[in-house]
């Protein structure tokens, strides 16, 4: 049996790719070999996707304790997660996995950021050329929403499948059906930047005021643009929202757990160029929330429409303001859908899902085939 060497960031700073490595690290893996080295280009959601000197020498150090380990152990199978589609982290995994693939016994990719392929395609000669040579041929290509897995093969692999990814929530308590002052708590989790549509909650609250609704949204996260940032901050004290949207900044344990507790409804207005099937998505699933999203890439995959959530257009205030005021005024509807969102969870994306099926994926890559002798 072949051992496997897995190699990925792990939080700090805190998003979807980095917590499911996190959960693989600290995986005890029975009946296999299993080493771990830790990215560190990033301390901080800001530093995602951009040069930094210092990034250099890590990537330097990264690669010669990988050609170590692959060497010491060899037999040895790499297991890689491919970054975001940004120059930057591309030109990164370019240089790295040409320079170790060379030592691996076999390769493992992890897509879990969308739109590589479509980015690689887009880029001048001979990144294109590097980038394709640096990601084909894999002996096993994991995808984590079936979307993805209906898109041409841009980069042959030998196997492709299909994991969602799976999460452990604390025990949900029962939530009191009262609210601060009765109004109903609408959960915003995720990087605060545009394309994650964060300025659609100013423009869904101000509709939902309009609409008569009493409400709030608890806005979580760390800014990650800071135009955007002061573009928010200028609509919420011109459209005189503050009393409908709190700003909690970047929340993690209990403080995140809590603010699901209180949540009545989730919304996720998502049109990310590198969403691919967000986890918040999952844990607010696993609370009974029901969620108001995007038709945006993986997500109609978690929102089963009309059924554990409703999917609006990107960008549609119109359509996120009347979801989530029906949700709001129907209380049987609302707790439907939060039953069928439990269930949802339960079944299909929770942790130990997820280490199985990954645990399937790296014995049918690690285990030798056997040989067949004549008797």
């Amino acid at each position: 049996m072949s051992s496997i060497l897995l190699v990925g960031q792990t939080p700090p700073p805190y998003h979807g790719q980095a917590i499911a490595m996190q959960q693989l690290f600290d995986q005890r893996w029975e009946g296999i070999k299993v080493r771990s080295l830790r990215m560190a280009y990033s301390h901080s959601e800001s530093e995602v996707g951009r040069f930094r000197i210092r990034k250099i020498f890590h990537l330097i150090s990264l690669i010669i304790k990988s050609w170590c380990i692959l060497i010491k152990d060899r037999p040895c199978c790499l297991y890689y997660p491919p970054a975001s589609p940004n120059r930057t982290p591309v030109i990164r995994d370019v240089l790295f996995l040409l320079l170790v693939r060379p030592l691996a016994k076999d390769t493992i990719f992890h897509y879990h950021a969308g739109g590589l392929p479509e980015y690689v395609k887009s880029l001048n000669f001979p990144l294109r050329f590097l980038s394709r040579l640096a990601f084909s041929n894999a002996t096993l290509g994991i995808e984590i929403s079936e979307s993805q897995m209906r898109k041409d093969i841009f980069f042959p692999v030998k196997r492709r499948i299909c994991i969602s990814n799976g999460l452990d929530v604390p025990v949900v308590e029962q939530k009191s059906n009262e609210q601060e002052n009765d109004k109903k708590r609408i959960l915003f989790i995720a990087g605060l930047r545009s394309s994650k549509g964060v300025m659609d909650i100013i423009g869904t609250a101000e509709k939902l005021r309009e609409l008569g609704a009493d409400f709030v949204f608890d806005v979580a996260g760390a800014w990650q643009e800071e135009d955007t940032r002061r573009d928010f901050e200028t609509e919420l004290s011109s459209l005189n929202l503050n009393d409908h949207v709190i700003l909690h900044g970047r929340v993690t344990g209990e403080e995140k757990w809590e603010l699901y507790r209180q949540a009545y409804a989730f919304f996720f207005p998502s049109f990310y160029e590198s969403e691919n099937f967000p986890l918040v998505l999952i844990e607010a699933m696993a609370f009974g929330l029901p969620i108001v999203a995007t038709n945006w890439r993986g997500i109609p995959e978690l929102v089963v429409e009309d059924k554990t959530g409703k999917l609006c257009d990107v960008g549609s205030c119109d359509q996120f303001s009347s979801a989530l005021n029906e949700l709001l005024n129907n209380e049987n509807r609302h707790k439907e859908m939060a039953s069928l969102a439990r269930s949802r969870y339960e079944k299909r994306y929770t942790h130990t899902a997820f280490i199985s099926a990954m645990k399937n994926a790296f014995e049918s890559v690690t285990n030798e085939p056997k040989v067949q002798t004549d008797a």
